[in-house]
């Protein structure tokens, strides 16, 4: 009887043993099919803001503009730059570069079904390293490198959390952390869409992109220096007319309201307009304050 239990003893060790070798082999097995994960880390590249590497082969930023970011962005060996933004990307300077372009615009709302299967081929097919970007890197631009990075298996739910927190993400979009939160990474027979280098954007958008372009631009020329109030009249001038003109050709299917605010924006350009001729520093910089005001509280009814 003794013998008899020693036996068993014996196997189920054995069993046990044998089990958790098979268990280890194939853990072993999936990390070698996975990429590396890294501790995502903050960077810092001439001409580019909150620039973020999340693993080894895929980056986050903010969106290129001119030489100087093309080429760091080159320097750091991109081969391919994914736009998440509204405007058409920068295809010139890229191929300049020697890089390529894929872009798939997303909404501050969320992350489509057709976004996620397109940044699943993303993580699939783009042999790195590739950067990632909207326009500030804040905001739609982590959200896409967080769903990468799950479909790639170097995010998991709690680093992606830690990460768009980190990015800077504004959690007045709901919509973005929500759709991060449930995504599920498509299934390896999912079909995915083709990815294109510039796709096709509603009007609303492409406007609303160059108007807030051409506002970040305004905001930036603070300075009452004489060499910047040519370049501040102007970049005013095109912000009121992209106001006129959004008013006037794609506001059809918003109500009232939305017009009415679009109308107060163009006045208010024009009061900063008036600041600048005069040279009034401090009527310019208390208008852009009602101007920002005026922004937000159209974005968060319209956009968030």
């Amino acid at each position: 009887m003794l013998l008899i239990r020693f036996f068993v003893l014996v196997t189920l060790v054995g069993t046990g043993l044998f089990i958790e070798t098979v268990a280890a082999q194939q853990e072993k097995a999936e990390s070698q099919t996975k990429p590396e994960p890294v501790p995502f880390h903050s960077m810092s590249l001439p001409g580019l803001d909150n620039v973020f590497q999340i693993d080894k082969q895929f980056y986050s930023g903010s969106g290129p503009h001119g030489e100087l970011s093309f080429q760091a962005l080159k320097k750091l060996g991109i081969k391919t730059i994914v736009s998440v933004d509204g405007t058409p990307p920068d295809l010139e300077h890229a191929r300049k570069a020697g890089m390529k372009y894929i872009h798939i615009p997303i909404g501050y709302d969320g992350v489509s079904e057709d976004a996620g299967l397109a940044f699943a081929r993303v993580a699939r097919d783009l042999k790195g390293p590739v950067y990632i970007h909207c326009h500030h890197g804040k905001h739609r631009g982590p959200t896409a490198a967080a769903v990468i990075g799950i479909c790639r298996g170097t995010l998991n739910q709690k680093s992606v959390q830690q990460f768009l927190t980190q990015a800077g993400t504004s959690k007045d979009y709901a919509g973005l952390w929500r759709d991060v939160k449930k995504f599920k990474v498509p299934d390896s027979n999912a079909i995915l869409p083709e990815l294109v280098e510039s796709a096709k954007v509603p009007p609303m958008v492409s406007a609303m992109a160059q108007i807030s372009h051409d506002f970040e631009l305004s905001d930036q020329l603070l300075q009452n220096k004489p060499e910047n109030r040519k370049q501040r009249l102007r970049v005013l001038v095109l912000l009121r007319e992209g106001l006129h003109e959004t008013a006037r050709k794609y506001s059809g299917d918003y109500d009232e309201m939305f017009k009415q605010w679009l109308t107060e924006s163009e006045q208010q350009v024009k009061s900063l307009e008036l600041a600048v001729q005069q040279g009034d520093q401090q009527a310019f910089t208390t208008g852009m304050k009602t101007l920002k005001f005026q922004c937000k509280r159209c974005h968060k009814a319209y956009r968030d």
